[in-house]
């Protein structure tokens, strides 16, 4: 057993087993435990050393458990805990099986329109009970949206902000475009692109339908306003 999940092991104690490591996101390594007795599955996300370093481990555990009483929607993996494995710190929420947009993306190319329009719907379901409660997610990318089984998940809502990096609706929604571009092109969005380009890139209807999801608070509408009537591929989206 690596030092690592040596670490992992005994901070989370005798009730969770680490079974394996998966594929990892970026430069954050992931893990799989179960637990002993239910065999529910965690997924355990541990930061880089050097993001570790600077972390205060009770204000983040703190911050974490906040989310996860606050954060119970059908479209949102809740986050279960957080601690520190030796020199790392780690935060957990369920093992969702499936796969992540990016990965969807990667082994197939482009999402079709009536599928992208069915997990936008998902995601800013999820994003609107987030921000109702008053949370940003922050990091907002096809990495962080499962599509399985359980439909359209958003996982991460909120860490950014609980590791102390500034996030509101407004970026939010500026990263729901981005990803519903990459979802119709199949390319990952480009690093320094403007709000308007992501925009210009996506049916004018499809932009306004996002929008009309959004309140100036950054909370989604109830209802679904359809796109223009001389939008005839579009209109059956929504039926």
């Amino acid at each position: 057993m690596s030092d690592l999940r040596a670490a992992l092991a005994e901070a989370l104690g005798p009730l969770y087993r680490i079974e394996r490591e998966v594929r990892p996101v970026g430069e954050y390594r992931l893990f799989v435990a179960t637990q002993s007795e239910t065999s529910f599955e965690l997924l355990i996300k541990v930061l880089p050393a050097a993001l570790s370093l600077g972390i205060n481990d009770l204000q983040f555990e703190r911050a974490v458990l906040l989310l996860a009483e606050q954060l119970k929607h059908l479209n949102l993996v809740r986050p279960r805990g957080a601690g520190r494995a030796g020199s790392f710190v780690y935060h957990t929420r369920s093992f969702v099986p499936g796969t992540t947009l990016r990965a969807w993306i990667g082994n197939n190319g482009p999402v079709p329109l009536s599928r992208t329009v069915e997990i936008l719907r998902g995601v800013l379901n999820g994003l609107a009970h987030a921000h109702a409660a008053g949370i940003a997610h922050g990091e907002l990318k096809a990495e962080n949206v499962l599509v399985g089984d359980e439909g359209v998940l958003v996982a991460d809502t909120g860490i950014a902000g609980a590791l102390g990096r500034p996030a509101s609706p407004r970026n939010d929604m500026a990263a729901v475009q981005s990803l519903a571009r990459e979802m119709l092109t199949g390319k990952k969005p480009t690093i320094g692109e403007e709000p308007l380009e992501r925009s210009r890139a996506l049916p004018l209807w499809l932009t306004e339908w996002m929008r009309s999801r959004w309140t100036d608070a950054g909370r989604a509408l109830a209802g679904m306003r359809p796109p223009p009537p001389s939008s005839s591929q579009s209109s059956q989206l929504f039926a």
